[in-house]
């Protein structure tokens, strides 16, 4: 599941509603899974992620996986599978986490 992309209710931050929106599976956890944001707006923030290979992902746009835009969800908000993130993009995913969120 790691790196699939699915169309997905995301929530907002707030809890109180949300948006169906594109969403990359950053950890698997059974009933749950850790999902981040794909936005198809421009972002340059250290936890951005240019998707270069966005159509192979299932994507209709150029996009961007936001690393600092996490949510734990049940897998009952994925409304469908769009793709996988390639190997190139996977590899950016990893390690810009890995460079960025250290405890």
């Amino acid at each position: 599941m790691f790196g699939e992309v699915f169309l997905c209710q995301f929530p907002f931050t707030s809890g109180t509603a949300g948006k169906v929106r594109p969403a990359r599976v950053l950890f698997d956890l059974q009933q749950d899974a850790v999902i981040c944001r794909i936005t198809s707006v421009s972002r340059t923030g250290a936890l951005d992620v240019t998707l270069n290979d966005w159509q192979a992902a299932g994507l209709l746009k150029p996009s961007v996986a936001r690393l600092d835009r996490l949510v734990t969800a049940e897998k009952t908000v994925f409304l469908r599978r769009l793709g996988v993130l390639s190997a190139t993009d996977l590899a950016t995913v990893r390690s810009t986490w890995n460079q960025c969120m250290t405890l």
